[in-house]
């Protein structure tokens, strides 16, 4: 009769083949990996945006016998904004815009050169008050129209 080994040792040998195997083939790490949580970054507010400086447009008016209509008469800007005075659609009319006195109006807005025909543009230079005279065909002062600017 022939006699197989037991059962036992049958265990320990494939035991030692399978851990040989595994050690041969670069598995030399058994430890059970955990996932680690994503990195936090702390929140810290952005630094808010300068918002661009709006311009504001006031758009003037007149027919052959009333006053100058403004879309605005008394307007509050800040330094650097710029205010565009622009004709209303289909004025054809030569307008003067003049200024003098307490409130002269250069004193806190210096004009923009080479604007299209009949708009005006102005850049706020310094804090103050100024009006400007909104005259309709250049000479026809009765009729004029003052805007005052406060510039803070």
């Amino acid at each position: 009769m022939k006699t197989f080994p037991s059962k036992a040792i049958v265990q320990v040998t494939l035991g030692l083949l399978l851990t040989g195997m595994l050690l041969i083939t670069g598995c030399d790490n058994f430890r059970r990996i955990e996932p680690r949580p994503a990195p936090t970054t702390p929140t810290t507010p952005a630094p808010p945006e300068k918002q661009p400086v709006q311009d504001f447009v006031v758009t003037y008016n007149y027919n052959n016998t009333d006053k100058v209509q403004l879309s605005a008469n008394d307007i509050v800007l800040q330094v650097g904004q710029r205010l565009i005075l622009q004709p209303a659609p289909g004025l054809t009319g030569e307008t003067r815009f003049t200024s003098s006195g307490e409130y002269f109006f250069g004193d806190i807005m210096q004009p923009v050169a080479n604007q299209p025909s009949g708009k005006a543009v102005f850049t706020a230079i310094k804090p103050g008050k100024g009006r400007l005279q909104i005259i309709p065909n250049g000479t026809e002062t009765g009729r004029a129209s003052n805007l005052l600017v406060t510039v803070q």
